[in-house]
């Protein structure tokens, strides 16, 4: 059997245009209450603290990770880089900043939310 250049050039097109690109499934998860937090500095990163950026704490989470934060109460989701340490008090599993906690509740119905931890 002899295939043809340019057919095996259609043949690669139309496999790699049949497979579907899923994002990965998401290798860890964490639920329990999240609060918000809006004084500091200086992260545990180093960086200034900006009640405005989609940041959080996270007692154990290697800092620069990504993590999706799913209320649970509305179903809205919001992704946060890791960048800081806590909290560390309240039996809380997250304190997110400001920008964050309003992306998951927008009418601000709560301080503390409900939520679950995907990264």
């Amino acid at each position: 059997m002899n295939i043809s250049s340019s057919s095996l050039k259609f043949s690669v097109v139309i496999a790699l245009a049949s497979l579907s690109f899923a994002e990965p499934a998401k290798s860890q998860t964490e639920c329990g209450m999240a609060a918000y937090y809006d004084s500091g500095s200086v992260t545990a990163n180093g960086e200034a603290f900006d009640p405005g950026a989609l940041t959080a704490a996270h007692p154990w989470i290697p800092i620069g990770s990504w993590v999706t934060v799913v209320d649970q109460d509305n179903g809205r989701e919001v992704s946060v880089r890791i960048n800081d340490r806590g909290p560390w008090s309240g039996g809380f599993i997250v304190d997110l900043t400001p920008a964050a906690i309003n992306a998951i509740d927008p009418h601000q119905t709560s301080d503390v939310r409900n939520v679950c931890l995907y990264w």
